[in-house]
């Protein structure tokens, strides 16, 4: 027990000096699977997994003592039961047990102006129902569906947090750094939720000033959304950045980019801090995320290690560009000789932690015993 708690005081110090801007002791470690991956590892069943407290736990508790981490390194966000109970075709349970996000298009080219006017009444009023056909019916009968959908979220959060409470006494891990609600960046909302990948490519270039009216009052909602009814220090709300890397710099200029600096600046500004997943080879991006509030954090897939250190590392904690996959083909020091180099360049600025590229999601896409062996070398050996 004493070990426990002199590791969670270590992880907590390391934690709070990168928030703080200080040089941590050492790199923490920040892994990250699904419950995919914890079932896969395990052998339990996934789809029983998602409805099963016990054998959610079973998978998680797999994955933290397979794999070091300062942090909980698996959490599950979506609870298929509440999606099923309101008919959602955004969000699907696949028959291996996924949950899966097809491509959708909730709202119609021809509804950009009446979405403008009115957001929130169009979202109740036309898009859910039109998404989740549990909602088609009468009023009466649409608010008891909500209703219930609301408490089995409730009820999956709450055990969702009770497992997670546990494995962090268990294991004496630290806060991670998503600690408040996840929202989009206004235009992956539109993307993502309303239009679809197909359609807002053809909006770009045909409607520009419509997607900017859009994005105008979708803003708003995306900063009420992350900001608290009371205001608590230490919030960080994840930010992930769908559609960035398929557009190019000019549409991400002029529509991407202004409702996103808005959101991290107003929320900022609420004592909200973001983290940014930044998605794909977005390094030519990298002076604008360089111009956020210093408390905006980044999760990087991809792209040019130095150039992100040399404009991120200034002020903001940064990580990623490691690909756990590798381990798949090569041997064991070349793996720990690749988070060497990364963390080489990376560590030049005080800020960095360690985190993989992508989360996990199925086991075996990595090697165990080698991955294993890489963040018990991050543990070891990276010290500032």
């Amino acid at each position: 027990m004493n070990n426990t708690r002199e590791l969670l005081e270590e992880r907590k110090a390391l934690r709070e000096d990168l928030l703080a801007g200080k040089k941590p002791k050492r790199v923490l470690a920040y892994p990250r699977f699904t419950l995919e991956a914890g079932c896969g590892l395990t052998g339990t069943n996934l789809m029983e997994a998602h409805y099963n407290t016990e054998q959610r736990e079973k998978a998680y508790d797999g994955i933290c003592k397979t794999f070091y981490s300062d942090t909980l390194p698996i959490r599950d966000t979506r609870y298929p039961g509440t999606y099923q109970l309101l008919g959602a075709k955004n969000w699907i349970l696949a028959s291996g047990g996924a949950v899966q996000h097809p491509e959708i298009e909730t709202m119609r080219a021809e509804e950009y102006d009446e979405f403008i006017a009115a957001p929130c009444g169009v979202i109740l009023e036309k898009f859910l129902p039109r998404v989740c056909t549990a909602l088609e019916g009468d009023p009466v009968n649409r608010g008891l569906t909500l209703a219930a959908a609301f408490g089995d979220y409730c009820n999956q959060e709450r055990a969702q947090a009770l497992i997670c409470e546990g494995l962090n006494r268990k294991y004496g891990y630290c806060a991670g750094f998503i600690t408040n609600q996840r929202i989009l960046a206004p235009f992956d909302f539109l993307a993502d939720q309303l239009r679809g990948f197909k359609s807002i490519t053809m909006d770009i270039r045909r409607v520009p000033d419509k997607i900017k009216a859009a994005l105008e009052v979708i803003t708003p909602l995306m900063i009420k959304m992350a900001s608290p009814a009371v205001r608590r220090p230490g919030l960080i709300s994840l930010i992930p950045l769908h559609l960035a890397p398929f557009i190019n710099m000019k549409q991400f200029e002029e529509l991407y980019w202004p409702s996103l600096e808005k959101t991290v600046v107003e929320l900022d500004r609420r004592g909200v801090a973001c983290m940014l997943q930044v998605e794909q080879d977005c390094t030519r991006y990298a002076e604008y995320f360089a111009r956020l509030p210093a408390s905006t954090l980044f999760m990087i897939e991809s792209g040019d290690p130095a150039r992100f250190t040399e404009t991120l590392g200034k002020d903001h904690v940064f990580g990623g560009f490691y690909d756990p996959t590798i381990t798949l083909t090569r041997g064991t020091e070349e793996c720990i000789d690749e988070a060497k180099r990364l963390l080489e360049i990376c560590m030049k600025s005080d800020h960095a932690y360690f985190i993989f590229d992508r989360v996990v999601m199925d086991i075996k896409s990595v090697n165990v015993s080698r991955l294993r062996a890489v963040l018990e070398w991050v543990r070891d050996n990276a010290e500032y």
